[in-house]
């Protein structure tokens, strides 16, 4: 929900690393979200996502792409990406393999699982800025998730 709570209506929702697909589900059900790809780079991830959403029924509403990182969505798809659940590293990789995401135009929705101050720092070097971040107890583990942007 923290990670549902920065993407604003009626945005292009790409969610890079779908696993279950459980954010695709719930933006899909809300109506938050004018289109949503849900991507994976792991097969079986994406047939646990696809089960996900035909068991909610809004398979329709969500296009599933086998890819890794962001190699399977363009500028023109999304306005809005989710990267959650990998460690900074993994995101800044992906981020750094994707350089038209550096527009200000498009909003990173970002919760690495490890090494946030490493990720941090890549954003910072490379022009991105957090706009804000929301911090998650979930089983006594704080998650961040971060908004961020190109530019200042």
């Amino acid at each position: 929900m923290a990670i549902a709570g920065f993407i604003e209506k009626g945005a292009r929702v790409a969610d890079i690393g779908t696993d279950h697909g459980h954010l695709p589900v719930f933006l899909a059900q809300s109506g938050l979200a004018s289109s949503i790809i849900a991507s994976d780079m792991s097969g079986g991830s994406l047939k646990s996502a696809i089960a996900s959403a035909d068991k909610y029924g809004v398979s329709d509403k969500i296009t599933f792409v086998t890819a890794s990182g962001l190699a399977g969505v363009s500028v023109a798809d999304v306005d809005t990406i989710v990267i959650s659940g990998l460690g900074g590293e993994t995101i800044s990789s992906i981020l750094e393999d994707a350089p038209w995401t550096k527009s200000p135009d498009v909003r990173l929705i970002l919760q690495p699982q490890t090494k946030l101050g490493k990720l941090c720092t890549w954003l910072r070097d490379n022009g991105y800025s957090v706009q804000d971040a929301k911090h998650v107890k979930d089983r006594d583990r704080i998650y961040t998730v971060l908004l961020v942007v190109y530019g200042a």
